[in-house]
């Protein structure tokens, strides 16, 4: 989740009568005071009472007719408790838009001034709310900030290797006699009981799939390598899918929780061994892969569209880089306090079901983080007015489903009529609209710090990309 902070209250009408005082503990924290007096309330509690008289049923009256003293005494003291704390809570969401308070989180029940809330006996009532307040800071990003701008060469062995990968995801599966690495072995399983037998109960004739290489074992993967069809083993059913509770569990059918109880030995029959071999580089492989109105006509005219389209995504790839190295400026260069205390008291608060006292240390720490970057993104899209329209979240909306599409391994996208209807009824949901304007402001956000900083082309190889992007995660921890 993120800490939003509360300028974006609507506004609210003024309550300037009742007595409202901040005291402030120091630049990032303060307490607000409201102390209610009789004449704040008693024509709100009034009001209720009457609404109420006039709805309830009591025995012996008929309904809306009991007396109001009779009402009172009987609803008095939990429409007072109601209506003094709606009261404080307009008071002080008032004070804040009108004193114009930048303030994080949401106010909570103060720890530093206790509140006085006697409706037994009292008629004035003190709440306090205490408050985090943003800190504030200027943006210290210029030209003199320098990040590089990796500019990926694609050689033939990325080229080579595409195509071979597509050549497999596109090639025909077909029966050989033995297995190698990177075949796919079809067998069946069945459970054994301490004898050696078919289990009484336990998973029988299950059937299943794996490929040699992918056995992390060294003796079982020997051992499957070169194995043939109608070829009957026991198998340790924990190291031929490396111990992994999700795999066993789905493979076999059964709960993740019942996998601890499985027997270690299964008999493993082989029923096939298969092989995907390499697609043809011909007509109609180019027209199954670009489909037939944009299919090359030659070997040369594909090698180069796979080419194109490989510096299209590295130059995506370095573009996001960027991003995640702007990322990192913005947090390096802005190190500013936050209230810290009591924002994990309000997490703790406002998300128990979220954070508790044992795990807040931990979660508050990727919290900071996300916040620190919120304020500065705030103070970026202030300074430069950068305002989400419409049509920029309506764009952010497709961008974003088109990725969708592509991540779900789609390669044919939807026609435009089923996106935009698509579209359409999302951006009727108030969330889904607050997401793509978020993610609007911080694109022009990060593409506005592109302007003010230095970008300093790099050349670069794949694999150095790469090992310096994984050097880099390492370091950081990512």
């Amino acid at each position: 989740m993120a800490l939003w902070s509360f300028r974006f209250l609507k506004q609210l009408k003024v309550l300037s009568a009742v007595n409202i005082s901040l005291e402030k503990t120091d630049e990032l924290n303060a307490t607000v005071i409201i102390d209610l007096e009789k004449q704040d309330y008693s024509e709100k509690v009034e009001k209720e009472l009457r609404r109420v008289q006039k709805n309830v049923a009591m025995r012996g009256f008929r309904p809306g007719k009991a007396p109001l003293d009779m009402v009172k005494r009987m609803y008095g003291k939990s429409i007072l408790a109601d209506e003094i704390q709606q009261t404080a809570t307009d008071a002080l969401n008032s004070y804040i838009q009108e004193q114009k308070l930048d303030i994080l989180g949401y106010p909570i029940a103060s720890t530093r001034v206790e509140s006085d809330l006697d409706i037994e006996n009292k008629e004035q009532f003190r709440f306090a709310f205490d408050l985090g307040m943003a800190p504030e800071f200027e943006l210290q990003i210029s030209d003199k900030d320098q990040l590089e701008n990796f500019v990926i060469t694609v050689t033939d062995k990325e080229v080579d290797e595409d195509i071979d990968y597509a050549r497999k995801r596109y090639g025909k599966m077909e029966d050989v006699e033995s297995a190698e690495g990177e075949d796919i072995v079809y067998c069946t399983l069945t459970e054994l009981n301490e004898q050696g037998e078919t289990m009484e109960g336990g998973v029988e004739g299950k059937s299943a799939s794996l490929v040699p290489n992918l056995v992390q074992d060294e003796a079982l993967k020997n051992t499957l390598l070169g194995i043939k069809k109608d070829a009957a083993l026991t198998v340790n059913i924990f190291q031929l899918f490396n111990n992994n509770d999700s795999v066993i569990s789905s493979t076999l059918g059964i709960a993740k929780e019942g996998v601890k109880d499985l027997s270690m030995d299964f008999r493993m029959v082989v029923t096939d061994v298969k092989r995907r071999t390499l697609a043809e580089l011909n007509e109609e492989y180019f027209q199954e892969v670009f489909g037939p109105q944009d299919a090359p006509a030659t070997i040369e005219e594909y090698r180069e569209r796979i080419k194109s389209n490989l510096e299209n995504y590295y130059r995506n790839e370095a573009d996001l880089w960027i991003d995640h190295q702007i990322g990192h400026l913005l947090l390096e260069k802005h190190a500013f306090q936050l209230p810290d205390e009591f924002l994990k008291r309000w997490l703790v608060t406002t998300k128990p079901e979220t954070y508790t006292a044992e795990n807040i240390e931990e979660k508050y720490a990727e919290e900071k983080q996300a916040l620190v970057r919120r304020l500065i993104i705030d103070k970026i899209a202030a300074k430069y007015s950068i305002e989400p329209t419409h049509g920029d979240i309506r764009d952010e909306a497709r961008t974003y489903y088109l990725g969708l599409y592509r991540q779900y391994g789609l390669t044919m996208m939807p026609d435009d009529n089923f996106l935009d209807s698509t579209i359409d009824k999302r951006l009727e949901e108030r969330e889904f609209v607050s997401q793509m304007a978020d993610r609007v402001v911080y694109r022009k956000a990060y593409d506005q710090v592109k302007q003010l900083i230095s970008l300093v082309d790099k050349p670069v190889t794949v694999e150095e990309y790469f090992q310096h992007v994984n050097e880099h995660k390492h370091a950081h921890a990512e």
